[in-house]
């Protein structure tokens, strides 16, 4: 197993192939944004923010030398389109400005990724015996605590807006404020993120009651519960 040739054991060929373009696009991508910069020329930063990320996802496999796999494929998958969308596209290529609607997009996208990877978790807690809950209660749950995050979120936002844009910082990250949007004023802004942070959550937590239900109904369980469990247990 390597970066660019992932363990092919408990993936699909769609998965192991799908995960090997992501791992290659983006490592040529941050070096490519790290060297040249992104959409100005000024946005080196993020390229090497796509590279830490890259180095974080995979550092137990390089680690160990890939006798431990830290992450299901699952949820590597999820984090990857992650970095994907908000800093290749978002930042380095500059579609927070370019596309009216992108920053919706992405307070919709991100808290669905986090209530899904949210709702693996506390599945194999409740799987494993060490959480006590219905399914329902486990995705209001995960809710709360997405709607919480993007809470959080918006606090960064308006504090680096304020305090820092127009610093060191700002000059690093091309000056860019992070509320308000080509469509909307800082304040609409921050209302609809928390909309759409919510609806986000919403929909992921219910695709998560979905793939238990549909595993229960052909008398299983859903098979990432024993791959987190390896990895946290």
């Amino acid at each position: 197993m390597s970066y660019l040739n992932p363990d092919p054991e408990n993936m699909s060929s769609l998965q192991r192939n799908l995960l090997r373009i992501l791992r290659i696009f983006l490592l040529i991508s941050g070096l490519y944004i790290l060297i040249f910069g992104g959409a100005n020329g000024a946005e080196r930063i993020f390229g090497l923010l796509i590279l830490v990320a890259l180095a974080i996802i995979n550092a137990p496999a390089f680690l160990t030398k890939g006798k431990v796999r830290a992450l299901p494929i699952e949820i590597e998958l999820i984090l990857l389109s992650m970095v994907l969308f908000e800093l290749v596209g978002g930042d380095a290529l500059g579609l927070y400005v370019k596309l009216p609607y992108y920053d919706n997009f992405m307070h919709f996208m991100l808290p669905l990724y986090l209530a899904l990877i949210g709702m693996m978790v506390v599945y194999t807690m409740y799987f494993y015996g060490k959480l006590k809950a219905s399914y329902g209660a486990m995705a209001f749950l995960i809710v709360m605590v997405t709607l919480g995050f993007g809470g959080a979120l918006e606090i960064v936002e308006y504090t680096y807006d304020t305090f820092l844009a127009s610093g060191p910082l700002g000059e690093i990250t091309g000056n860019t404020q992070m509320q308000g949007s080509p469509t909307q004023d800082a304040h609409d802004d921050t209302m609809n993120d928390l909309i759409t942070d919510l609806a986000g959550a919403i929909v992921g937590a219910g695709i998560g009651v979905w793939l238990i239900r549909r595993n229960d109904k052909k008398g299983e369980h859903w098979k990432v519960a024993d791959k987190v469990g390896d990895m946290i247990n």
